[in-house]
């Protein structure tokens, strides 16, 4: 027991000391609330492109979900990419028909996109509390003119340049550029890992296999060239990241036969392509030895069908069926014949326009569907949509979509899309969902 004096000198010492002992706790607190994810239980940010076009005006927009599906913006942004997008006013078909634009790294250390109007990809470091810093060195070269899509293959990053920018006449071919990420989070170019697209071609997505060393990328409106180019590309990739294209992919019909959207089902070698303008989609099995692809048939779809994305559980695929700001959920558990359950009106879709009247497929909304991915629960459904009218008087119908899965047969849309913080003349696209927890 201490003796009364030495209490009272112990006492008077505590108090003197109280105050800062409280103004470090606070400040640690608010640190640790900066930096830490607020739910220990569920804490995922979701990234998405503006493709500003104004010099050095592209960015990363992030929200956090905490689990209610109420996302909150992240501190911080947005994040700058050190690039610019593309315009497409008036539209055209061809320069924003894209998907991949945003890629998490297979190590969930960096975060990548592209700068489809300086021809670069940016790179980010991600933090702990999901805010991004750019690596050294970032934005690079992406090897070619329109970078639109990045997929990764082990330690190699796959870059589609799409060479279709409305604002500047493409001076290369359209091309597959193969990258090393190195532990730094930069790109070093594979010596040799360029294939080149005919002059006139404009791809649309490129993806990695998620079962074998196989690389698909689809080509939307490809008879620009030929009515019998190829409407999808295979290729192999080796441990040196070079592509090899496998033979006998499936031609193109007709003009309206151009692919877009692919997706992977994970249990299973089977590759599902959209053609939007042919209201299409194709099941293909792929030979797990050489990569060929086997056409299995094809389920109508809604028109504008265009991008297409898989649950994590592997259960449910669903659709953006672009032109009429519409998702469908399509039941994969049989993985070789797809069957669309039913479509879901998105909100503010805006009025009504014909981008090409007399054409059956007139009747656009403003604002429509381009990218979209489940939350890393599956709870959620998360749908970018960019304004495309080109009456720019009717206001902003650039949105993010939250959307409850709840079951198989349901979608819900209990709130309205959130505002993206870009103008009605810029077309935001590309997402991404990182789980911080």
């Amino acid at each position: 027991m201490l003796k009364p004096y030495a209490q009272h000198l112990f006492l008077s010492v505590r108090n003197l000391f109280k105050p800062a002992l409280i103004i470090i706790l606070f400040t640690t607190f608010i640190i640790s609330c900066n930096k830490l994810p607020f739910n220990d239980h569920f804490s995922e940010i979701v990234y998405i492109q503006t493709n500003n076009y104004m010099k050095s005006m592209n960015a990363i927009i992030a929200y956090r979900n905490n689990g209610d599906g109420k996302l909150i913006p992240v501190l911080g942004g947005p994040f700058f990419t050190g690039g610019s997008g593309i315009p497409n006013t008036p539209l055209l078909a061809g320069p924003n028909e894209s998907d991949g634009e945003v890629k998490i790294s297979n190590d969930r250390k960096y975060l990548l996109t592209v700068n489809a109007g300086s021809n670069t990809i940016a790179v980010f470091k991600i933090n702990i509390d999901g805010t991004l810093s750019p690596v050294p060195g970032s934005p690079f070269p992406s090897g070619g003119e329109t970078p639109v899509s990045i997929d990764q293959w082990q330690q190699y990053i796959i870059v589609l340049n799409k060479s279709d920018n409305p604002s500047q006449p493409a001076t290369q071919k359209p091309n597959y550029s193969v990258f090393r990420l190195e532990g730094d989070g930069s790109l070093t170019p594979v010596p040799g890992g360029k294939y080149e697209l005919p002059a006139g071609v404009s791809p649309a997505q490129v993806v990695v296999s998620k079962t074998h060393p196989f690389v698909f990328g689809s080509n939307f409106l490809a008879t620009k060239v030929t009515p019998n180019y190829v409407r999808t590309n295979t290729f192999t990739i080796n441990s040196s990241g070079i592509l090899t294209p496998v033979p006998d992919t499936p031609g193109v019909l007709s003009w309206e036969s151009g692919a877009l959207g692919l997706c992977q089902n994970r249990n299973a070698d089977v590759l599902y392509v959209t053609y939007g303008y042919n209201i299409r989609l194709e099941t293909y099995d792929i030979n797990p030895g050489t990569g060929k692809l086997n056409d299995l048939g094809y389920e109508l779809t809604r028109p504008g069908c265009s991008r297409l994305y898989i649950n994590n559980a592997n259960t449910m695929m669903y659709t953006a069926n672009t032109l009429q700001n519409q998702i469908s959920p399509v039941d994969i558990s049989n993985p070789r014949v797809p069957r669309e359950r039913f479509f879901y009106d998105l909100k503010n879709s805006g009025p009504i326009y014909d981008a090409t009247p007399g054409s059956p497929y007139s009747g656009y909304t403003s604002s429509q569907c381009v990218s979209l991915a489940t939350s890393s629960d599956d709870k959620y459904l998360y749908v970018v949509s960019a304004h495309m009218n080109p009456d720019l008087s009717i206001g902003n119908y650039n949105y993010l979509h939250v959307l409850s899965t709840r079951g198989t047969n349901d979608l819900n849309e209990t709130e309205d899309p959130i505002q993206l913080p870009v103008p009605n003349n810029v077309r935001p696209h590309g997402i991404a969902v990182l789980r911080l927890n």
